[in-house]
């Protein structure tokens, strides 16, 4: 019997294949874009789950005084003692500083390794166990170094081969003492080297990142609660700790701890990609629904005659419901082909480590099938019951399978319309913050900076390059990513009647005119920084100015008030208002001053350069060979400003390109579904079409009539689509400084697309039936 069902099943596809192709196309993808999406979301969120415990480990992030509004990840060392005293519910506790993109040097290879800070109290907090050599590197300023199992075999084969080689670390030469255990790099806080940890024993550092292990049963809020009740009053002044809050271990990936930079893309985007398969399956379930339904209504008859030939209710249920599984199995299949064929290039994208999910795959998927088969009988039960019973007897067909045919239409529409909308706001708002002007040159602008190296050496070397225009000596520091490199705390200011409560953060950066030109920042009033200028004269920016309450700033000066003390800056020149934050946060204060003010930061400073268009990666190369030839040992930092501030755009770029992949699936669902469904109607309808050119009726009428009727279901689609696609859209916009305009030729150029393509899908199919001869559609009926 079995066979009987399924060799029908398969005469039924076959004789419908546009339409059942369709249908297994759109099922397939929305299956892997959901199956792939679900397994990335789990990957996510499990990130160092490993750990022994991993659901009692949190981190402790702190509130300083001197940062209102920011989250710290970093601790003063003896907040770990203070809290294990007074909170019996910490078992224990363990403070480690993590280094990334540190610079290892073994002969002419060079690695970037991420390294962390340990002592014996961290080893065991992590369960880090010591495969080979011995624990001398623990030992605080200890010249030895320990290296993962990992990466000893990256770089030697074998462990044996790498104890006691002489490497650099950053420019310091180190010896390799110790193999101890890595962990996963499913983790925020990986580690390829360990060295020595230097705890600093005063309140005032902040350089710790303090992990607390609490007690079985503890619960998470509760213990929240009991951290905000500490009295840090009675901690010194100068930690500078307002308030203290806690993260789960394995929460670290979707909070601020990780740096957007560092991120494929945010989480809550993955979650919209995750929502966005689900609707394309539930978009191409639909499809195969209402074409099925449409089929179902047109085999009325051979329903009705098996029905008398003894057939039963639960056979038929079982023969339709075989064909339904048949369609979902197919699409299962080329889910998981289409899986298969782009599993390595998302893991690469991803940043999944490598493994085996193909079982995980399958559960998801066989979950989202048996789903949809239950969602599917609904309307294929009550369909197929008033069918039979209507044609049985005798009564003609009611209006109800095509009213849930253009209900399936509109979601369909309503889907594919919203993602495009989505999609071309997304765009439109990714390239609005790529080319706005931030106030200040970004383009073909790069810096290099040395430590441990002479860079008072390169500047005539680095302009002499053919691809460099023009060159800063080494006395500032790149607006993008650097930003400022001190900040100032002003409590007080001209026309302030009193001294504020809670500081104002400004930041200074080093500036004389020769900057101000490089980056091109308008002077609005006064005048720029030159070597006539005090250290404590400053260029400020609009938003400063501003956020001082004044409408003419030359001449006046803001302050810090403390203990009777002032330390005040004069400003003698406005500039235009420049950006250098990510797109997302707000603009912060900001006060240029001359270099001189900032000379015990200038060891640090950068050579500005711009170079020729589209050649950053000869003069990154170029840099990069006088580097190792002339300061081998010196960690060097080279930046490209533009490259910099995209990097803040990446999660968005990321979902903009899967939104786009998305939405032309919808649109080719859509469309083929439109396609397939006036080919059906045009079989229904060939008897009206025959009596219509009988009676005078050309073929650009019949056109008329079928355009004009999946026009209407376009706008009714539209009218919801849109005002969805606003909502949403206007939301996400408003995470934004600067902002993209919704303009309302979005929604006419959509709109008239879409109904191009739909009005060509009708042309295809309706000019074909419209020619067919009328006497011999008439006689043959």
């Amino acid at each position: 019997m079995i066979k009987h069902y399924l060799k029908v099943a398969f005469r039924n596809l076959a004789k419908y294949k546009t339409q059942t192709l369709v249908s297994i196309i759109g099922l397939a993808v929305g299956f892997t874009c959901f199956a792939l999406s679900v397994l990335w979301i789990r990957y996510e969120m499990t990130y160092d789950t490993f750990h022994e415990g991993a659901d009692r480990i949190y981190m402790v992030r702190a509130h300083y005084t001197d940062s209102p509004g920011s989250i710290s990840n970093s601790t003063p060392y003896p907040l770990s003692s203070y809290l294990q005293e007074k909170m019996p519910e910490i078992e224990v506790a363990a403070s480690t500083s993590i280094y990334r993109e540190m610079k290892f040097r073994m002969g002419d290879n060079e690695h970037e390794v991420v390294m962390a800070a340990a002592d014996s109290v961290f080893m065991n907090f992590f369960n880090i166990q010591l495969l080979k050599g011995t624990v001398n590197f623990l030992k605080e300023n200890d010249p030895e170094i320990a290296i993962t199992e990992e990466f000893a075999r990256k770089l030697f084969g074998n462990e044996e081969d790498a104890l006691g080689k002489e490497v650099e670390l950053n420019g310091r030469s180190r010896k390799i003492g110790a193999i101890v255990s890595g962990w996963s790099r499913h983790s925020n806080i990986p580690y390829s080297v360990l060295v020595s940890a230097r705890h600093y024993p005063r309140w005032g550092s902040k350089g710790e990142q303090l992990f607390v292990r609490v007690r079985a049963g503890v619960d998470r809020d509760t213990f929240q609660k009991k951290i905000d009740s500490i009295d840090l009053l009675n901690i010194p002044k100068e930690s500078e700790l307002s308030k203290l809050l806690i993260t789960p271990v394995s929460a670290l990936r979707y909070s601020d701890y990780v740096s957007k930079v560092d991120v494929v893309i945010s989480f809550s985007y993955i979650f919209y990609f995750s929502l966005a398969g689900g609707l394309v399956i539930i978009c191409s379930l639909f499809n195969y629904l209402t074409l099925y339904i449409s089929r179902l209504c047109m085999r009325s008859r051979e329903m009705a005659l098996r029905k008398v030939n003894g057939a039963s209710n639960a056979s038929l249920s079982v023969q339709f419901g075989i064909e339904l599984f048949l369609i979902l199995c197919i699409a299962l299949l080329c889910g998981l082909l289409m899986i298969e064929l782009s599993m390595s290039r998302f893991l690469n994208f991803t940043q999944i480590e490598a493994g085996s999910y193909y079982g995980e795959i399958m559960v998801y998927l066989l979950v989202v099938i048996i789903l949809s088969f239950l969602f599917a009988q609904i309307p294929l039960s009550y369909f197929r019951r008033r069918t039979l019973q209507e044609a049985i007897k005798g009564k003609v067909v009611t209006a109800r399978p095509y009213l849930f045919r253009k209900i399936g239409i509109i979601m369909q529409l309503v889907v594919s319309l919203a993602f495009i909308f989505c999609t071309v706001v997304m765009m439109k708002q990714l390239y609005f913050l790529k080319n706005t002007d931030l106030g200040m040159e970004r383009h073909n602008i790069g810096n290099v900076a040395l430590w441990n190296g002479d860079i008072k050496q390169w500047p005539g070397k680095i302009a002499a390059l053919p691809m460099v225009t023009e060159t800063l000596p080494p006395s500032y520091f790149p607006i993008i990513p650097t930003g400022p490199m001190m900040y100032v705390e002003i409590n007080n200011w001209d026309d302030s009647p009193k001294v504020v409560e809670e500081a104002v953060t400004v930041g200074m950066l080093p500036g004389k005119e020769e900057f101000f030109q490089f980056y091109d920042l308008k002077l609005l009033e006064g005048e720029f920084i030159s070597d006539k200028n005090q250290g404590n004269e400053v260029v400020i920016d609009e938003n400063t100015c501003h956020k001082f309450g004044w409408k003419q700033a030359l001449g006046k000066s803001f302050y810090y008030e403390q203990n009777g003390q002032r330390r005040g800056y004069k400003v003698v020149g406005v500039v235009r208002n420049l950006s250098y934050r990510p797109p997302t946060s707000e603009p912060g204060l900001v006060a240029f001053q001359h270099p001189k003010a900032q000379e015990y930061l200038l060891n640090r400073a950068s050579i500005l350069f711009k170079f020729r268009e589209g050649m950053w990666n000869e003069c990154r190369a170029a840099i990069e060979k006088l580097h190792k030839e002339e300061f081998p040992n010196a960690y060097m930092r080279l930046f490209n400003e533009e490259e910099e501030y995209n990097k803040h755009l990446r999660s968005e770029d990321a979902l903009m390109k899967l939104l786009g992949f998305v939405s032309l699936v919808c649109v080719i669902i859509s469309v083929f579904g439109v396609f397939s469904l006036v080919t059906l109607s045009c079989e229904q309808r060939q008897k009206e079409i025959a009596i219509r050119k009988v009676n005078g009726a050309q073929i650009r009428h019949i056109l008329h009539l079928f355009f004009r009727e999946y026009l209407l279901l376009l706008i009714i689609a539209a009218v919801i689509a849109f005002p969805v696609g606003y909502a949403v859209m206007r939301k996400w916009i408003d995470n934004y400084v600067r902002q993209t305009a919704i303009d309302g030729w979005i929604y006419i150029g959509i709109f008239v697309v879409v109904a191009i393509i739909l009005l060509l899908s009708i042309i295809w199919r309706v000019w074909k039936a419209a020619r067919q001869n009328p006497a011999e559609i008439i006689k043959s009926e």
